[in-house]
């Protein structure tokens, strides 16, 4: 569960444009699977626009597609050349995806690899490196998903981690949402590792819910 935006992020959405119409269905089928509450906010996904454009990524990685609204955001700032891989567990979840994502597809401008992504990201190997690779996914494999972002990830390209407060879980607050200690053990250990790693410039952008952002130099 996401924390509530805070006002900010209502002051700053109302200075972006309205979402596209397929963003919105995207929202729809998200609040149709109970799910609209892990959505990333407009505010989150126009930064994650924002760095993938302005790093000038061709070739991206997604962790987690859910009902395919982080994908679209990725899209818009790839350019016309650009491919994403996205990786989702859920045929649920694919089902929707498919749908908003379906000119993409047909495009050959997006791949929705389906399957748990810890055995499906080496797969993956040969098409890389990759300018960016976003992690979105299951908490408790975090660890496992960033240390193979390290070994794939392009030099210049980013890796990019959304939800690493656990709602505050890191550094103790758990009032509102429980995590296990498997998940918070390996967020923690994640987040120190990019800060500790030599060869990467690391920050983090407070969010709500906590973006990490690496650049492998």
């Amino acid at each position: 569960m996401r924390k509530q935006n805070p006002k900010s992020y209502e002051y700053i959405e109302s200075l972006m444009m309205p979402e596209s119409a397929l963003m919105g269905t995207a929202r729809s089928h998200a609040k149709d699977l109970g799910l609209d509450a892990i959505s990333v906010s407009q505010t989150e996904a126009s930064i994650l626009k924002f760095l993938i454009g302005a790093n000038g990524c061709k070739k991206v990685v997604e962790i987690g597609t859910l009902t395919g609204l982080s994908a679209l955001y990725i899209l818009e700032a790839l350019p016309a050349d650009g491919r994403l891989w996205t990786l989702e567990k859920s045929a649920e979840h694919i089902e929707k995806a498919s749908d908003v994502l379906a000119e993409e597809i047909t495009k050959g401008r997006c791949v929705i690899v389906g399957g748990d992504a810890l055995e499906k990201l080496p797969t993956l190997n040969s098409a890389g490196p990759f300018d960016a690779i976003f992690i979105d996914g299951n908490k408790a494999a975090y660890l496992k998903y960033f240390d193979w972002a390290l070994e794939n990830v392009s030099a210049g390209g980013l890796i990019l981690v959304d939800n690493i407060f656990l709602a505050g879980a890191v550094w103790g607050d758990q009032t509102l949402q429980r995590f296990n200690e498997k998940q918070i053990l390996n967020v923690q250990t994640m987040n120190k590792k990019a800060f500790t790693t030599e060869g990467l410039s690391t920050t983090i952008i407070p969010t709500s819910e906590g973006l990490l952002v690496c650049k492998k130099n």
